[in-house]
């Protein structure tokens, strides 16, 4: 008989251009979703370590915005912990930087 495994590859990308191009318009952790971390925490920070997003793990991605304001050109932090829905499988957490690019 055939067996499936799935897995689950998680990228942090380094940059995101939140222009309206269809290209890289929000930062989104890519091979993490609710199947895999039913609880999933994903915040992003500011330079000064302010949080100006909170973004689920199936969402959209974060969009560059915090309370209707476009955030400026610059770098940004983002912490994640994903709890894997296999209680046998360690939490994941992960810090990181990124660029948001605006031209």
């Amino acid at each position: 008989p055939d067996t499936t495994l799935l897995v689950s590859v998680i990228q942090f990308p380094k940059f995101f251009t939140p222009n309206g191009d269809s290209q890289n318009d929000t930062w989104v952790v890519k091979g993490a979703n609710q199947t895999f971390y039913p609880n999933a925490k994903i915040n992003i920070f500011n330079r000064f370590g302010k949080l100006v997003a909170q973004e689920p793990i199936d969402g959209q991605g974060w969009n560059g915005m915090s309370q209707g304001k476009l955030m400026p050109s610059g770098d940004y932090w983002f912490d994640v912990t994903l709890t894997p829905a296999n209680m046998n499988k360690p939490t994941i957490n992960k810090k990181g930087n990124f660029s948001l690019l605006r031209k």
